[in-house]
């Protein structure tokens, strides 16, 4: 039987990579349109300013293939980062992503950063602001850190876990002493402005032209993390006017996949400058208050590693005290699975043969125990899933040796998923999570 399974595997697996070759001839760059995910859900600042741009592209003479807007958000923009990671290098998906392609990395989200992709380059860099509810108490940047200072971690802070807004949170908070925010997990501005606006949290970060789109929904702006006040809003003080020595700005970026050849790469640039620099572009920049800056991929991968060593040098400390024991419930997990899987069945005279249970069951059943533990791994960040990973194949290994039914049951469960993944995205071209 095995022998059997092991020859049809092998068999599927040259008819597999044979397809894979045929699929690679070279296609016209124009003849497939451009996905561009932007990895927050729709309406925030990054999902305005990408519609806005290739609505702009759309009306070059000369614009090639079809650019398409595709939302895929969650976990601070690495779902959707990491989908454009994993696609062809073709120049068919690009991803739309500001500094949180970098922030995503120092919290620990994703195991990759912009080094993991081929830049393309910058059309416009956003100022920021730290904003409350138009009813808040806080009158202004000091109020709310004092009182975060005052009595820690009761001042809520919406943010993106591991984006920008989170970062520039852990700023404030080092730059005032003892002051410690309790983070609600949120999301991009859209989200973040309905939980700010809701009374459900103290504060938020938004960019400057969120705050201009939000502001009439009923909230405020206490500063912005400038060294000057912006000329559209005199009214609001620059966070160094309250003795806080914090400038931060945006940029928004765009990324292909790594390989990606340096003449698509090129292509791109030029589209993408075209876009920044029309004269309907530059009056919606200006009426956003967008920087509508371009910059190239050299000069994107400069800007990169300035923000690095800026991050480098801050104090981070992921607090995990509000989380479920996550690692403890994936040790006992695993633990029983493995005593499970060297127990043997007990036997309990008073019951006839028929009832007892195989050793084979409780293989199941061990089986069944680690899978629990492994799923639940996936709350964890990027390196301490890997680490995860490592004994749920050692021990699934063990688990399933030995017996062919389960083996191949094992098997199946793991390939089957997996070939159909490559086969929907790479044979097929279905752009797939």
């Amino acid at each position: 039987m095995w022998c059997f399974v092991q020859k049809t595997w092998l068999k599927l697996a040259f008819l597999f990579v044979a397809l894979v070759c045929c699929s690679g001839c070279e296609e016209d760059f124009n003849s497939e349109p451009i996905k561009v995910i932007v990895p927050f859900a729709p309406g925030g600042g990054s999902d305005t300013l990408a519609r806005v741009l290739v609505r702009e592209i759309q009306k070059q003479p000369e614009r090639g293939p079809t650019w398409v807007i595709i939302n895929v958000p969650g976990a601070g923009g690495t779902i959707g980062s990491r989908r454009v990671k994993n696609a062809r290098p073709d120049g068919k998906t690009l991803l739309f992503l500001h500094d949180g392609i970098l922030t995503a990395k120092y919290a620990k989200q994703a195991l990759y950063g912009p080094e993991a992709f081929t830049p393309i380059g910058v059309t416009g860099q956003l100022g920021m602001v730290i904003c409350v509810a138009e009813e808040s108490q806080f009158g202004s940047l000091r109020d709310l850190m004092q009182q975060a200072a005052a009595e820690p971690e009761t001042v809520t802070f919406a943010a993106n876990i591991g984006a920008p807004s989170y970062f520039m949170a852990r700023r404030l908070e080092q730059a005032h002493g003892g002051a410690a925010f309790r983070y609600v997990q949120s999301g991009g501005g859209a989200r973040r402005f309905a939980d700010l606006s809701g009374g459900h949290v103290s504060a938020s970060a938004f960019s400057i032209s969120e705050y201009l789109n939000f502001r009439e929904g009923g909230i405020r702006a206490l500063a912005i993390l400038d060294e000057n006040r912006h000329p559209l809003l005199q009214d609001v003080p620059s966070a160094i006017e309250e003795d806080y020595q914090i400038t931060y700005s945006n940029l928004q970026a765009w990324w292909a996949p790594a390989g990606t050849p340096e003449t698509i790469i090129d292509e791109l640039q030029l589209t993408l400058k075209r876009a920044i620099e029309s004269p309907e572009m530059q009056r919606y920049s200006k009426q956003q208050c967008i920087d509508p800056l371009f910059m190239n991929s050299e000069g994107l991968e400069l800007a990169m590693n300035r923000k690095s060593a800026e991050l480098g040098n801050l104090k981070l400390g992921f607090d995990r005290e509000h989380q479920p024991p996550i690692e403890l419930m994936l040790t006992f997990c695993l633990l029983v699975g493995v005593c499970l899987s060297m127990s043997k069945p007990c036997k309990l005279p008073q019951k006839s043969k028929t009832h007892e249970p195989s050793h084979s069951s409780w293989k199941h059943i061990a089986l069944a125990t680690i899978l629990v533990g492994f799923i639940s791994s996936l709350s964890l960040p990027a390196d301490m899933f890997l680490l995860a990973g490592i004994p749920f194949v050692l021990v699934s290994g063990l688990l399933t040796m030995g017996n062919d039914s389960l083996r191949l049951t094992t098997l199946i469960a793991i390939a089957a998923p997996l070939i159909l993944f490559l086969f929907l995205s790479t044979l097929l071209g279905i752009d797939l999570p």
